[in-house]
């Protein structure tokens, strides 16, 4: 049955949101969509990142450590509402009519995920209300990505590798797409080659929680200075690197549930008394290293790379990103600004074209990644009160 909502020569505005792991607010990108599938190309129009109103950063965080149920019954509306006014912030600094725009596509806010084998059920949830965002901005709101591919077997993630295909595939070079957010992930991009991209372990997620212990003021490592100040703690970084999540074989997905609040407060209490500069450099250590490992050992050809692109609020750490050229070379590290994909944009940009395959009713996600049985219709539809047929 064909319930696609665009045709096939389709060229529409649509808004992608994305807020990661970090919590650190909302990335939203106007961009404009032609086609679909293999034949869909992306132009950005506008971008814009807006941080969390006061206290919601810390009630969001709090929700993934404790998971209190008012807490997420209530959070899923107040992010629905500030995705909704993100759009419409947006919009009206690019100067364009929500009445031009066909669709947001909303990723939401992660605040728990279980990957296959750890409990009863694999899931995932991503709140921030559709009906709310659709509600304040009078436009078709795509949400909820995750959880038909989980459905179809999947771990619901990673699903960006969808769009690193599309946009960096080059004929004759293997690439490496490396996103660091709260969690890391890398996708194998090369022609003629399977597809292969998984999440590596943490990123940005511990870093920020260690950075908040040196300086409450602070809700990160801020250009890695605290890091560089810092010496690596070779056999603590060994130990931690041993963990088993590092060898077990893709497809996997992970985040703060294994590599967030309780994983970094029982590192505090070990290292209670020591410089925590020296701690936040052996994490900042675990990232890049846990990201080359991952690259050498679970990917075709590992030491073939011919270049890694890096995107994610991690290319703002310029002692992460010194570690892992260290730890890749002789492979080129650069970023996706270098390939006209704004890093700090990018995941945003990517929701929209997975929210672009569902109003063209194609599949999304890409069972090599993910573990699906089959490809999956990715996302949910919140119509607004405007785009329905008005009832007796």
């Amino acid at each position: 049955m064909n319930v696609s909502i665009l045709g096939p020569d389709s060229n529409v505005l649509a808004v992608g949101l994305m807020s990661g792991t970090s919590a650190d607010g909302i990335d939203a990108v106007l961009v404009r969509i032609a086609g679909a599938g293999s034949a869909t190309r992306v132009e950005t129009i506008a971008f814009e990142s807006y941080p969390f109103p006061d206290g919601l950063r810390e009630r969001i965080l709090k929700c993934m450590d404790t998971g209190w149920v008012g807490d997420i019954c209530e959070l899923n509306v107040l992010l629905g509402r500030t995705y909704g006014d993100a759009v419409s912030r947006l919009l009206k600094s690019a100067g364009v009519s929500p009445a031009d725009v066909a669709f947001v596509a909303s990723h939401g806010q992660t605040v728990y995920h279980i990957p296959r084998g750890q409990q009863q059920a694999c899931s995932s949830l991503q709140l921030g209300d559709g009906s709310s965002i659709a509600e304040m901005t009078g436009i078709l709101t795509v949400t909820d990505f995750r959880l038909a591919d989980i459905a179809a077997g999947g771990e619901g993630a990673p699903l960006v590798p969808f769009f690193d295909r599309l946009v960096f595939m080059k004929p004759g070079v293997r690439r490496v797409l490396v996103n660091i957010g709260g969690v890391g992930n890398i996708s194998l991009v090369a022609d003629g080659e399977p597809l292969v991209a998984f999440d590596t372990g943490p990123g940005n997620a511990p870093l920020d929680l260690v950075a908040a212990t040196t300086d409450p003021s602070l809700t990160h490592d801020p250009g890695g200075s605290l890091a560089m100040k810092g010496r690596v703690d070779e056999a603590l970084l060994a130990e931690l690197l041993a963990h088993p999540y590092f060898a077990a074989p893709p497809p996997k997905s992970t985040g703060r549930e294994l590599f967030g609040r309780e994983f970094v407060d029982a590192l505090l209490k070990q290292w209670e008394g020591r410089r925590l500069e020296d701690l936040l450099a052996t994490l900042t250590a675990l990232t890049a290293r846990s990201i080359a490992n991952g690259i050498r050992s679970h990917l075709p050809r590992g030491n073939a790379i011919d270049e890694v692109i890096v995107s994610g609020g991690g290319i703002h750490n310029r002692t992460l990103m010194g570690m892992l050229r260290e730890a890749l070379a002789p492979a080129r590290v650069g970023t996706s600004d270098e390939h006209g994909v704004a890093s700090d944009a990018k995941e945003a940009i990517a929701f929209a074209v997975l929210g672009n395959q569902l109003m063209h009713a194609l599949a999304g996600n890409l069972p090599e990644a993910t573990g699906a049985r089959h490809p999956a219709l990715l996302g949910k539809i919140s119509l607004p009160y405007s785009g329905m047929m008005s009832g007796a």
